[in-house]
Formats: C-alpha cells, sequence, structure tokens
C-alpha cells in the first residue's frame, strides 16, 4: 500500500514496501548508506549545501520498513533536490529543482530523452530495468520537460502495479523527475504465462461476463446554464472486474485504497452540497421569498429533526441559507446546521435531500454491525424518506470507497444506488448512504436526483459489441498481471491503455468526452504526411514541445483556419477549453478582440502576425503605425504595419524571397508552424 507524504519544496514522495537489505537501520549507518544511494545515482551540486533528513518506520506483513527523506538546498532556497530510499536500498522518488527562466523552446527531442531516461533506469533499477518498456500510452507531454513513463513486462504482460515515471529536462537533457511506484512487490508469485485462454476467448468472455454498460450521464453548462442528459457506453467495466487468463471467469480488481476515517473519509455532504448551489444576496432573499410554495426555514428545520436518526433537541441550530441550485433552474434548498448534525431540504417540496451526522455519539457503540446488516438499514430507511425514488434504483457495488476505515478496523460502510431510467443506470444520480458500524446509526445520507430532465431514447443504438470493438481500437485488450480479489496477483485480460477517459456515443460509435461533446484526443500525435517536407524539421521540433494540430495526418499545405492557428499556438492548454471558453480565454488575453472572430475563416498573414505579436505581449505598441517604419517591399496598411514590423524585427515573418509581406494571402498549416516556431523562440 502507499503512503502519500509530504516534504520540503512541495516534492509529493510515494512510499512502497521493501525487503529490508538496509536491515531496517533507522540510524546513521543508515542515513549513511541512503545519502550513498542517492549520490551513486545522481549528482549533487556543490552549492546545494543546506542538508535536511527525516525518517519513517513502521510495520508491514511482519517486515520492519524504514524510508529515509532527504533534501539539499541552496542557502537561498533558489534550487534544491530531494529524495527517498527506502532500506532495500532502491532510490523510489527523485525531483530536482531550479529556479531559473527558459528562452524559447527546449532542444532535447523524445527520443534523446527516451534514451536518457532508459540509462537513468539502468542505474537507479538495474534488477529490472531490462523488463522496463515505455507504456502504451505515454503520451504526456509539456513546454519545459519530457515526461516518460514505464510497465515492468514479465512473460510478455505488463504488470500494471509496477510502475516508472522519468522526467527530462528539455532545455539542458537532464533527468529532474523520478517516481518508482512497487518497489515491495514479491514478483516471485506471479503466475506462469500458461495454459491460458486465447484472445478471440477472453474478448468473448468479456462480453458475456463484464459487459460494456450503456449509461445516461449529464453535464452542465455554466456558461450556458444548461443542464443535459445524455447515453454513452462506457469503457471500464462495471464493478472494475477483468477476465482470469486461467479460466476464464470474470474476476474483481484488488484495490487497496480507501477513505480513512482519520484522514478526512467524512464531511462530504458538506462540500458537495456547497458545490452544486448559488449562495443568495440579500436583495435575492426578497425576491425568493415573495415566490409562493417555498417552505419557511423553521419548517425545515423541523423536518430534518423528524428525518434524521440520531439528531437531539439538544442540538442547536448554529446558521441556515437559502440557496439556488446551479443546475436545475427552478430547486431552492434550505441548508441548516446544527451542533452535531447538517442537513439540506428542498424548499419547495419538503423533501429532504441530504445529512451529515458528525456527533460524538454517532460513532459509539458496540453495535459491530455487518455489512449485510448495515445495508437492510440503509434501504429501509431510503424506502422511509424516498420511497418512490429508491423502487427507481438499483444498488451498484462500486469497486472504490466501499469500506471506511481506521488503521486496519472497518468503520462504515458506504451503499450507492444508481437512478434508473428507460432500464439503465443513470450515473451521477441515486442515493448514498454509509452506515456506522459501531453505532449502527446511519451518518450520511446524500440523494442527488434531477426532477425536471430528458432522457434520450436508447432504442437505436449500436450493439455492446461494436461499443466494445470502439473501445479495444484504442484499450487494447491483452494480457495484464493484475492483483484481484483480496489482493493475489493473477494473469488476466484487461485493456492494456486507459478506456476510461472517453466514452463510446450510443448511436454513431465516436468517442465523446465526459461532458458528452465530441473527445478531444490530447495524446500527442506522430504525422504520417510530414516527411521529407520543407516544413518537417520545425513540425517535429514543436511536437516534442507540446504545440500541435490534432488528427492523424498534419496535412502542411492545407490553409489554417484562424481557431486552428490559436489553438497551435496554445496547444499545451487548449485541451482545457471548449470554443467558446477559448475564445473567452483569448479575449481576456487580449490575443483577440470580440469583433475579430472567425473561427472557420482561413488565416491570412497579416492576422497570424497580429495574433503572434500580440501572444508576445507587443499588441498595444502595435497598434501606433506612425512609429514604424514598413520593411517588406510592398504595401502593408495602417492597420497591420505595427504588426508586420514587430514581426519582421523579431524574426518572426520576414517576407517572401523578393522581401514582400503578402499580408493578404492566407496561411498553410506549415506556415503557421513556422511563424508559431518563431514566435515561441522569441517568448
Amino acid at each position: 500500500m502507499k503512503k502519500l507524504i509530504g516534504i520540503m519544496l512541495a516534492f509529493s514522495l510515494v512510499l512502497g514496501s521493501a525487503s529490508p537489505a538496509f536491515a531496517a537501520e533507522m540510524n546513521s549507518t543508515g542515513l549513511e548508506k541512503a545519502i550513498n544511494q542517492v549520490k551513486n545515482v545522481v549528482t549533487i551540486p556543490s552549492d546545494f549545501k543546506d542538508f535536511q533528513y527525516s525518517s519513517n518506520q513502521y510495520e508491514e506483513n511482519g517486515k520492519t520498513i524504514t524510508v529515509w527523506y532527504l533534501n539539499w538546498n541552496k542557502s537561498d532556497y533558489s534550487g534544491g533536490i530531494s529524495a527517498t530510499v527506502e532500506n532495500n536500498g532502491y532510490l523510489i522518488n527523485y525531483n530536482k529543482y531550479v529556479d531559473k527562466t527558459n528562452e524559447g523552446l527546449g532542444t532535447v527531442t523524445k527520443e534523446a530523452a527516451q534514451k536518457t531516461a532508459a540509462a537513468f533506469l539502468a542505474k537507479v533499477r538495474p534488477d529490472i530495468a531490462p523488463q522496463m518498456r515505455v507504456a502504451k500510452d505515454n503520451d504526456y507531454s509539456s513546454t519545459d520537460r519530457h515526461s516518460l513513463r514505464y510497465n515492468l513486462y514479465k512473460n510478455d504482460a505488463v504488470v500494471a502495479y509496477v510502475e516508472a515515471s522519468v522526467e527530462v529536462d528539455k532545455y539542458n537533457g537532464e533527468v529532474i523527475g523520478y517516481n518508482f511506484q512497487g518497489s515491495g512487490e514479491d514478483l516471485s508469485k506471479l503466475p506462469a504465462a500458461s495454459d491460458i485462454i486465447s484472445l478471440e476467448e477472453a474478448q468473448k468472455a468479456y462480453l458475456e461476463k463484464i459487459k460494456v454498460p450503456l449509461n445516461y450521464y449529464s453535464n452542465y453548462d455554466y456558461n450556458k446554464k444548461l443542464l443535459t442528459v445524455f447515453a454513452a457506453y462506457a469503457g471500464s467495466g462495471e464493478n472494475s472486474k477483468v477476465i482470469d487468463a486461467k479460466t476464464g471467469e470474470a474476476v474483481k480488481v484488488y484495490n487497496d485504497f480507501r477513505f480513512y476515517k482519520d484522514a478526512g473519509g467524512y464531511g462530504m455532504a458538506k462540500t458537495e452540497s456547497a458545490a452544486n448551489v448559488n449562495q443568495l444576496t440579500k436583495e435575492e432573499m426578497v425576491a425568493v421569498d415573495s415566490l409562493a410554495g417555498l417552505i419557511s426555514k423553521e419548517k425545515a428545520e423541523s423536518i430534518l429533526r423528524e428525518s434524521i436518526p440520531g439528531i437531539t433537541s439538544s442540538m442547536k441550530v448554529t446558521n441556515s441559507s437559502l440557496s439556488k441550485s446551479y443546475n436545475e433552474a427552478d430547486k431552492y434548498l434550505w441548508e441548516i446546521g446544527f451542533d452535531g448534525a447538517y442537513g439540506v431540504v428542498n424548499a419547495k417540496t419538503g423533501e429532504m435531500t441530504s445529512f451529515y451526522l458528525y456527533d460524538e455519539n454517532s460513532s459509539k457503540g458496540n453495535s459491530a454491525l455487518t455489512e449485510a446488516k448495515a445495508k437492510e438499514k440503509a434501504e429501509a430507511f431510503m424506502k422511509k424518506v424516498a420511497a418512490e425514488k429508491f423502487a427507481q434504483s438499483r444498488f451498484y457495488e462500486t469497486p472504490n470507497y466501499v469500506l471506511y476505515r481506521s488503521m486496519d478496523n472497518v468503520t462504515d460502510y458506504s451503499f450507492n444506488y444508481y437512478r434508473q431510467a428507460n432500464g439503465i443506470d443513470f450515473v451521477g444520480n441515486g442515493f448514498t448512504v454509509i452506515v456506522n458500524k459501531a453505532s449502527g446509526m446511519i451518518t450520511h445520507y446524500d440523494l442527488s436526483w434531477f426532477d425536471n430532465v430528458t432522457f434520450p431514447s436508447i432504442d437505436k443504438v449500436i450493439t455492446s459489441e461494436a461499443a466494445f470493438d470502439a473501445f479495444n481500437k484504442d484499450g487494447q485488450l491483452g494480457l495484464v498481471y493484475r492483483k484481484v480479489n483480496d489482493g493475489e496477483p493473477a494473469l488476466v485480460y484487461d485493456f492494456v491503455k486507459s478506456t476510461g477517459n472517453f466514452l463510446i456515443d450510443p448511436v454513431t460509435g465516436a468517442k465523446l468526452g465526459w461532458d458528452g461533446k465530441p473527445y478531444k484526443d490530447a495524446s500527442v500525435p506522430a504525422y504520417s504526411d510530414i516527411q521529407g517536407h520543407w516544413a518537417e524539421a520545425t513540425i517535429e521540433k514543436l511536437l516534442d514541445n507540446g504545440y500541435y494540430l490534432t488528427g492523424e495526418k498534419f496535412n502542411p499545405n492545407e490553409k489554417i483556419t484562424q481557431l486552428n492557428f490559436l489553438r497551435f499556438l496554445y496547444a499545451p492548454i487548449q485541451a482545457y477549453y471548449d470554443e467558446d471558453g477559448f475564445y473567452k480565454m483569448l479575449i481576456n488575453d487580449k490575443i483577440i478582440k470580440e469583433n475579430e472572430k472567425a473561427p472557420n475563416a482561413a488565416l491570412t498573414r497579416q492576422n497570424a502576425a497580429k495574433f503572434a505579436v500580440r501572444f508576445l505581449g507587443q499588441g498595444k505598441t502595435a497598434e501606433h503605425p506612425e512609429i514604424f517604419i514598413n520593411p517588406f517591399r510592398d504595401s502593408v496598411s495602417d492597420a497591420y504595419k505595427g504588426y508586420a514590423a514587430i514581426s519582421y524585427g523579431f524574426g518572426i515573418m520576414k517576407g517572401d524571397k523578393n522581401g514582400r509581406f503578402n499580408g493578404a494571402n492566407q496561411v498553410t498549416n506549415a506556415e503557421a508552424a513556422t511563424i508559431i516556431y518563431n514566435a515561441l523562440q522569441v517568448k
């Protein structure tokens, strides 16, 4: 089990269990060995003189585990190194930070970074480095570093719970980050890859025994203030199951992560409610109070006192507010806090939608409730307070976060129920009930239910087999070592690449994002049509730095649109925005003006110059043509004279072979790459 530890310089260090090659020494000898282990792998600069350390020791599986956290910093903390070493002698985490300003684009290619990362892995984990391969879905890129992820392979199957990541600086080629997960795993327990079912048999078993679920999902567009519900096939199997490669049966994936009561597992009700409501101003409250049909605060309090088991008359009201739901225009909610409890009531219907009981008595007692009895209690309560809605829901055995623990003891049981519509799950609508094991009391109840929504028909949808094929195209079902059931390693058939980041449109079979809109593929493409092109080297350099046009082809000679040029220019962040949000950001940053928006229009050279100059923060200066001399041999209008001159001066756009600007000419994708590359070199 991994443990998350915070240390200096805000570096997150992940620990793992290990065999005690360091003899679990938590003394000067152990510290010296840990320091030397780091220095055997990396060089500590001579000016990183401020040395700090700490250690942690605990028992796990009958073994004493010691972990050393080491930090070297400059005296002014403008640079530092953090490292974590386990008592098996292996470095499991390393981060280097230096306060520096990078100019232009990094020159270290992805291929060079992979060689550096492989050499680093060979030094830090010589025992298994030959079995580590670059992950199939390793496509993360940022402007300052190459981030490479590696999987361990045994018997030609990926070991899903052993993974390494290496980060290489794009400017100097140095390893600046490393993390290893699963260093303490006993790989000798991995079953042999013999007597297994075929891939074809596994695909058939997956469809029969796990299925590809068709669900309803919802999305709220905050800009348009519009709630929509859509149907989609989900890629992750129901209950996180996989196919056992030996038996062909569906088995549950083991997950050792649980909410810990003493680590903040509670408190969901308040957080979720606050994220879903708008607090009203005094003026708005006056308007709302004038609406007919809203219950009073006193009535809401009375409903909560009558409905929440465990609330007492001694629990006084500490705060109250009337709020409006974000995603349902006509829904108002009374939120009332008590000494030891909190509850939410629909101000129109009087229905209790949520409560959270945190009085100390709610977790005391000798009930020792079993999970089955706790479930009975939860269902009896739902039938009592929301019988009609409970009848439209089904129990969903959530693979994660079912049990709450305090150290190794179960303290609470969590039960989830999905709303049913047209015979399928509506993910995000339904019930959550938490029952305390000791007291036998229901301590948390949450009902999420959209009252006025339209469910699209699912009469004419593609088959689950077709949906599986769509996921398999990206996910690549294959042999994987995973922990299953209670934690035993098994060879299974599962998707090698993640299918959890997209959905499948049940009508067209196309990929969807979780907002129901066409999926935006954030992976770095490998273009099939730039070899030998005059802009190939420039396009490749931009790719290495996270700047690209989406798609399998670059289409270098195709005319680029305004939107695609701007998305190309902002490639590292543009995927986080839809078109409206993207333009809003550009307008706020003064890259484009509202009256200049023309997403689908072919981009001219003069507009490319304008956007590039504004991108460099020189837009105000460029608006004064009187201070510039036209450096080009053809005429440039005053509206673009400043932009053209600055572009020429910075080497962004030098003109054609005859020195002409050709401002009205349209820009191709290849020319856009050159303009953007030159602008980034200045940036």
